[in-house]
């Protein structure tokens, strides 16, 4: 968070997330780190003066929330592009009508983007096809993104700038959705986003990106997200230099820890970036690798997986593992067992359909996961009707994760959802879709658990326990300072906190 003068907070309800000691009435800030909470120091650095003193009010004080995995350019990227969202449209003629609206604002010729839209949501209950999309915006390039980041949709215009056809071969990983009957692409991508981006380049560019990306800050520190972990495989060296620098130019910005795609782990090491690498701004983080089953088998196989994580283990780097289905969960551990526990903790990202036999390999494998409360409040109503009832009883399971004893972290994977840490919170002890249908309730949590996840099991997995995450001697000085104490509300309430 850069440095501040000398703080002192007191009139406060501290939750310190430190067993050592859970709670404290205040604390001193020195140099941007937590030089005490002992009462009688708060007390004599008030009376000395020289120093910002700031009355809570006997308001809840918090280690600022760490989100453990985000999209932050995907992120920034959607909040100047057309809303899309289930809140927004219901109808894929909606979204056809409201990117038209946005095409009439933009210069012919000019990038027309989308963004949220949720196939199980619209009423037709299929994604937008080229053919939906250009007749209502024929002279634009139309790039609309589904809400999971996995899927992606182009008209016309913004197919022939990507140079794709009817006779275009089939990516390695990922697929183009064609016709069945004439094999034309219907405009739809799934799991193609660098592929795409090697076409197209990313959008917006240049100064509109910095422009978003600080309005995205400005949103990730109101709702007290202080650090972030950027997953996005396709974080490159040059992303890296972008990310340095927009912290070095923004007053506020969260901590930001950038994992290297896996297709670009080398250039890093040969800048001399390993593991850890950087300062308390910007740093490097785990090597990001996806695994997928989009195209109908697991993509890179096993094998193929298995060399990768290696790889990163003989570059120093731990991975990051994104595994959705069980059998994708089930190759990212196999792929961690063969390259054994080591000093290195890895992570699996999501592992949304995770039984108990899963659990005790993760748990001898020391495995971080990194998981996603709130999917189960904004996509728990798809879950109970696509899943089968034994996946369902395995979803997101953490009561069983925590109780094996596996290190669990928590994350909004924004722009999928809100970056939302108390929504998130919320979600984790209900176990409810936003209908209020419970959804496998048995996995809850109690309320100190769920705030937890968004401290200290992050900063383990990255090599910072005691630093990031926790209010502690010694500690960087990032706080959310909340008007209630969520163990003292309504379950229903958390995430209407302030």
């Amino acid at each position: 968070m850069g440095d501040i003068p000398r703080l002192v907070l007191h009139n406060a309800n501290v939750l310190t997330l430190d067993p050592r000691r859970p709670r404290g009435k205040g604390l001193v800030c020195e140099d941007g780190v937590v030089a005490s909470l002992d009462n009688g120091y708060v007390r004599r650095a008030l009376d000395a003066g020289g120093c910002e003193g700031i009355d809570c009010g006997g308001r809840t004080v918090l280690p600022g929330f760490i989100d453990a995995h985000v999209h932050f350019l995907a992120y920034s990227s959607s909040l100047s592009a057309v809303d899309c969202s289930p809140q927004a449209v219901g109808s894929i003629e909606e979204i056809a009508e409201a990117l038209r609206a946005k095409a009439l604002k933009t210069p012919k010729g000019g990038w027309v983007r989308g963004t949220g839209y949720d196939d199980f949501r619209l009423r037709e209950k299929r994604h937008p096809t080229r053919w939906d999309l250009d007749p209502m915006v024929p002279d634009h390039p139309v790039k609309l993104r589904h809400r999971s980041g996995h899927g992606t949709a182009l008209n016309g215009r913004g197919m022939a700038l990507a140079g794709i056809s009817i006779g275009t071969p089939e990516p390695i990983a990922g697929f183009i959705d064609r016709d069945t009957g004439t094999g034309e692409p219907t405009g739809l991508f799934i799991d193609l986003d660098d592929w795409l981006d090697e076409r197209l380049g990313p959008q917006p560019r240049g100064e509109e990106m910095e422009s978003a990306a600080r309005e995205a800050a400005e949103v990730f520190l109101s709702k007290g997200i202080t650090s972030f972990h950027d997953a996005s495989p396709c974080n490159s060296l040059k992303r890296w230099s972008f990310f340095r620098s927009l912290a070095s130019r923004v007053g506020l910005f969260p901590r930001a820890t950038i994992m290297p795609g896996i297709r670009y782990l080398r250039e890093f090491v040969e800048a001399g970036l390993g593991f850890g690498a950087g300062d308390e701004g910007v740093r490097v983080g785990h090597c990001k690798i996806v695994l997928s089953q989009a195209s109908g088998a697991l993509q890179p196989s096993s094998q193929e997986l298995e060399e990768m994580v290696r790889e990163a283990a003989s570059l120093g780097f731990p991975v990051a593992i994104h595994a959705v289905e069980e059998a994708e969960v089930e190759a990212a551990i196999g792929a961690i067992e063969s390259v054994g526990a080591g000093r290195l903790i890895q992570r699996i990202e999501h592992a949304s359909v995770c039984p108990p036999a899963l659990i005790t390999r993760m748990k001898a494998s020391n495995v971080t996961v990194v998981t996603q409360p709130g999917f189960i409040f904004h996509s728990g109503d798809r879950y109970l009707s696509q899943l089968p009832e034994e996946d369902i009883a395995n979803l997101y399971p953490l009561r069983g994760w925590l109780d094996a004893g596996l290190n669990v972290a928590a994350s909004s994977d924004t722009p999928v959802t809100p970056p939302d840490p108390l929504l998130g919170i919320q979600a984790a002890v209900l176990r409810r879709a936003n209908s209020g249908r419970p959804v496998s309730p048995e996995q809850g949590i109690w309320i100190d658990e769920a705030v937890a996840l968004h401290g200290p099991p992050v900063a383990r997995s990255a090599g910072l326990e005691g630093r990031v995450g926790v209010v502690r001697r010694c500690a960087l000085a990032d706080f959310v300072v909340l008007d209630r104490d969520p163990a003292d509300v309504a379950a229903e309430e958390i995430g209407g906190i302030g």
